[in-house]
């Protein structure tokens, strides 16, 4: 199957937030900076070994999340969104539920299939997971010359040939679900999340199409050659050096907010590509005082000697001596957050080569082939990041015919 983003996208529940790898630049500095380079180390290692690992599973572009599971409270068995772990624990054990806590419309209608079919599985504890469809989202299209199952929970749509043993057993279903974390502790509101979801022990049903959500190269077109594992080494080696010369506090602190701001605006203007240190720092300037111009702008009182819009000058100022005063510790800050930037996309063109699920978007003409949203690494501390092409992303994102009626 496709995969995605090692690990879910932690916007929903407990699930801890995800960032994107090189934001650990701005976020955390030099140490944020070397946890990234070691990120991309074990991805590569796993690559460079034949692609299968438990440290990277996938986003799958699903909704809504559901958790699924017993309630250690009474032992009975609950379904859910986000708000289990609401100050009302809105934990779903009987179709009076969906009354009592409000549900309507298409959530309603899925978390009642939810409800009904996930008990089946035998969960012990609690899972998370993305919905992928129930039957009556399924649809049939032409995808490259096979009539295929497409469906398309959110802005990714996937499409599944008919004769093929998944097509089959999705056509034999009622819903689709992909487990991505699980949930341990003694009461719903004090349960911790962990990434990674084991479904080996779930009773298998025809009634449900389940998997986890962990990165399989079945088919080994996910291995590195020895060219390109050389060529990740030597990037490794290259940002490991521009880390002696770096100075991150010149892009982190009380400017990694703004840093990270101003780096999301560039995306969504189309714009990832950082040339040099200054061409960035003398962009980034520009933004800065259209920023707080833009501040200036809202105040009632317009005159440049008033408090509220001298402060704001004043910060303008300050923040132009700042770039000025710390330009060679922020050039190799972004050196470094450049070379992330690279070696990240490398790796993900590789994992791109498993695609036994199409993943499209759909448009007014049609389907098109995308990529999936990316890929979330684990590390050995328990803590994650994204691996996206934030490009990408960030247009499938306009760009998309959404499909949500639900």
């Amino acid at each position: 199957m496709r995969f995605r983003e090692i690990v879910a996208e932690a916007a929903e529940g407990k699930n801890t937030h995800l960032e994107h790898i090189e934001d650990l630049v701005f976020l955390q500095g030099a140490s944020g900076a070397q946890s990234a380079l070691q990120y991309i180390n074990s991805v590569r290692d796993m690559l460079e070994n034949g692609g299968d690992s438990g440290n990277i599973t996938v986003k799958w572009d699903g909704a809504p999340a559901i958790f699924a599971g017993i309630d250690p409270s009474d032992g009975k068995f609950f379904v859910g969104t986000k708000g289990v772990f609401s100050k009302t624990g809105k934990l779903i054990k009987s179709t009076a539920d969906l009354d009592k806590y409000g549900y309507e419309g298409g959530i309603r209608e899925k978390l009642a299939v939810a409800l009904k079919l996930l008990s089946g599985l035998g969960i012990q504890g609690v899972l998370q997971g993305d919905m992928m469809y129930t039957k009556s989202d399924l649809e049939t299209a032409d995808i490259d010359g096979e009539s295929s199952w497409v469906f398309q929970p959110n802005t990714i749509a996937y499409a599944v040939p008919k004769s093929s043993e998944l097509g089959k057993r999705i056509a034999a279903s009622q819903m689709g679900i992909i487990f991505h974390t699980t949930y341990t502790g003694d009461s719903v509101p004090e349960m911790t999340a962990s990434f990674g979801a084991d479904v080996n022990e779930l009773n298998k049903t025809s009634a449900v199409w389940f998997d986890d959500a962990t990165y399989k190269d079945l088919s080994g077109q996910a291995s590195l050659t020895q060219q390109e594992n050389k060529q990740i080494l030597q990037g490794l080696n290259a940002a490991a050096g521009a880390l002696k010369t770096a100075d991150f506090a010149a892009v982190s602190g009380d400017y990694k907010a703004l840093l990270m701001q101003y780096v999301n605006a560039r995306i969504k203007r189309g714009d990832t590509q950082i040339d040099d240190a200054q061409s960035f720092a003398t962009d980034f300037t520009q933004w800065y005082n259209d920023y707080i111009q833009k501040e200036i702008a809202k105040l009632k009182n317009q005159d440049p000697n008033a408090p509220a819009v001298k402060s704001r000058t004043d910060k303008i100022a300050a923040q132009n001596k700042f770039i000025t005063d710390n330009m060679s510790g922020i050039a190799g800050a972004l050196a470094v957050y450049k070379d992330i930037i690279a070696l990240k996309n490398m790796l993900i063109n590789k994992l791109n080569k498993v695609d036994s699920i199409k993943s499209l978007i759909r448009t007014d003409t049609g389907y098109t082939v995308t990529n999936p949203e990316g890929f979330v690494a684990i590390g050995t501390d328990s803590g994650a990041v994204k691996l996206v092409d934030r490009m990408e992303f960030s247009k499938n994102n306009f760009s998309a015919v959404k499909n949500w009626s639900k």
